[in-house]
């Protein structure tokens, strides 16, 4: 898997996080075999991650205090402590390690994603005056 094409493509198909929701620009984190890319909207987090071998994977972080779940002191960011889930996304595309694939699989993760989600996308969400 080409990492700057997964890169591209989730970022193409996931700008409604900043278009509509208030997330802040993408960064990108390469870890040799995994690659994430990050929103940030204040304590909250969307990444979407791919390990070479396995489908992409999207994880939510926000602060512990928007719910009764258990933080996770390492996904702490500064003095907020946050809790993680994994929303639960199904799909029609089988995803696959080939290149031309890669595209379909994403635009339909990001469309599920805002679909299942926008409850807690719209939550928080900065005011536009």
């Amino acid at each position: 898997m080409n990492k700057k094409l997964f890169e591209n493509t989730v970022t193409d198909n996931f700008r409604f996080l900043l278009d509509k929701y208030g997330f802040s620009a993408p960064i990108t984190e390469d870890f040799g075999r995994e690659i994430f890319v990050k929103y940030e909207r204040v304590n909250q987090t969307v990444s979407i991650s791919y390990e070479f071998g396995s489908s992409p994977l999207i994880e939510i972080f926000y602060p512990s205090t928007e719910s009764e779940e258990k933080s996770i002191p390492w996904a702490a960011k500064g003095n907020v402590q946050r809790s993680r889930r994994f929303p639960k996304i199904r799909i029609a595309t089988r995803f696959s390690d080939d290149e031309n694939s890669i595209a379909e699989y994403i635009k339909e993760l990001s469309l599920e994603f805002e679909k299942i989600e926008s409850k807690w996308l719209e939550s928080n969400k900065p005011l536009v005056i």
